[in-house]
């Protein structure tokens, strides 16, 4: 194979010098660049050395640091010192602080509370055990009310109870979550999905009606333990489901059924003292 180039005076001649016989000329054309020193660079595969993984010693993690902040606790005592001074001695409210040994923020905002309160009562520690807790008003006279409130209309809500409350006790303010309150911890009293029964169940004259047909039927020698057979039914479907369910605030409880109607299957049973007699599912 000879390569032939340019000799710089307008002649083709090979590597020997050698004109050669005949030669095309074509035009120019562009070539495309396959790679360049970046592209190589970035995909040439890098060897590093890795050393051995070596045993490290553990060290024993130093104690956490206790919290350098320590907030104040200040007893009634320090409260009624701080006022003696601001009231009695007249000092001025940074100068009674640092006599009653008070942080002048806490001093402030204990100033600010007894300003706001209209009955000018010294803001004193709120705890569940400080004796200045106010005590209940609502005692055993008002667990038996709302008691037999509840017994005589089941269906009432605690807004109904407490305006019973307030007609029926004179002077009493109560708050409708304090009775709420009051309800489940004192009376034992919790809501559920309501049973009905119709009017004239438990009337005395459907109660004389049962006593005397229970004697009647005695007197003919019926005994439920030896002779007697009960029957029942109870119907059953797919689209049966809880009669309550958890939703969001403010939401439907919202449940899926297959179908709105589905077929019903009544399941028919004689049973007695010694076991069950028969079944029957009626479609």
């Amino acid at each position: 194979m000879n390569f032939f180039h340019e000799d710089g005076r307008g002649g083709i001649v090979n590597e020997s010098g050698e004109e050669a016989s005949a030669y095309l000329v074509e035009p120019s054309f562009r070539l495309k660049r396959l790679t360049d020193l970046q592209k190589y660079i970035k995909n040439k595969k890098v060897l590093t050395e890795t050393e051995a993984i070596k045993d490290i010693d553990m060290e024993e993690v130093p104690a956490k640091k206790e919290r350098a902040t320590v907030y104040n606790q200040y007893s009634n005592e320090d409260r009624l010192r701080y006022f003696y001074f601001l009231h009695e001695k007249l000092m001025k409210p940074c100068d009674a602080a640092k006599a009653a040994n008070i942080n002048y923020e806490t001093a402030r905002k204990w100033k600010r509370t007894y300003n706001n309160d209209p009955e000018k009562n010294i803001p004193f520690k709120k705890t569940n055990r400080t004796p200045n807790r106010p005590k209940s008003q609502l005692n055993d006279q008002h667990k038996m009310h709302l008691i037999n409130f509840f017994d005589d209309d089941p269906s009432a809500v605690i807004q109904d109870a407490v305006e019973n409350l307030v007609k029926s006790f004179e002077g009493l303010e109560i708050k409708k979550s304090r009775v709420a309150e009051f309800m489940k911890e004192e009376c034992n009293l919790s809501i559920k999905v309501a049973t009905r029964h119709p009017v004239g169940r438990n009337k005395q004259t459907t109660l004389d009606a049962r006593a005397i047909f229970v004697e009647e039927w005695l007197q003919k020698g019926m005994s439920y333990m030896e002779n007697c057979v009960f029957l029942d039914e109870s119907g059953f479907d797919i689209n049966m489901r809880r009669t309550r369910a958890w939703s969001r605030r403010g939401t439907e409880a919202i449940i899926e059924s297959p179908s709105a109607r589905g077929i019903s299957h009544t399941i028919i049973g004689a049973v007695s003292a010694f076991g069950v007699v028969n079944l029957t599912v009626k479609r």
